[in-house]
């Protein structure tokens, strides 16, 4: 009746469609703005309001960021929480919802505090984390679009911890005459 070839052809259009429109599960907005997801203080810039997380070996990821604004401003992220490109958040495929990580241009040495509220980017990007706009903006990205980036996962630090150890005094080498 039907060749097995048209049959196997219509399978993999069928599916390569499903995969193409990108069809995403969002929740109705309700009219009641007290459903929203509360507003949460934004993350301070001060690095020394944050300590690195020792997570062990390999925790710190090397890589190209972007950023992302206008198109996804006001969507919901995967956190739930509205997207505003104003706001220092970013898009990490692994690093747990609403955790903060400081993100490090390299070629400046630039740093910046994000939370993390949505996933991305998509795999065959090949980059490791998308900034909001307003990220972008204080590490000098928004004219580049791209930049490497060192990412790491932060905690904030509470008043009963102890202020954080001075660096390693490097002093330069004595030479004997």
């Amino acid at each position: 009746m039907f060749e097995k070839s048209s049959v196997v052809f219509a399978l993999v259009v069928t599916a390569l469609w499903g995969c193409a429109t990108g069809v995403q599960a969002q929740t109705p907005a309700s009219a009641d703005s007290s459903a929203e997801a509360p507003e949460l203080p934004p993350p301070s810039a001060s690095a020394t309001d944050f300590w690195a997380t020792d997570l062990g070996s390999g925790t710190a990821q090397r890589g190209k960021a972007s950023w992302y604004g206008k198109r996804f401003h006001g969507r919901r992220t995967a956190s739930g929480e509205i997207f505003k490109m104003s706001a220092l958040t970013a898009a990490h495929r692994t690093l747990p919802l609403l955790s903060y990580a400081k993100v490090t241009l390299l070629s400046t040495g630039k740093s910046v505090i994000v939370r993390i509220n949505d996933r991305g980017p998509h795999i065959l990007t090949h980059r490791i984390i998308d900034l909001s706009q307003a990220a972008a903006a204080e590490l000098g990205l928004l004219d580049r679009g791209t930049g490497d980036v060192l990412v790491e996962r932060v905690v904030a630090r509470s008043d009963d911890d102890p202020p954080p150890a001075p660096p390693p005094l490097r002093l330069p080498p004595l030479w004997n005459r």
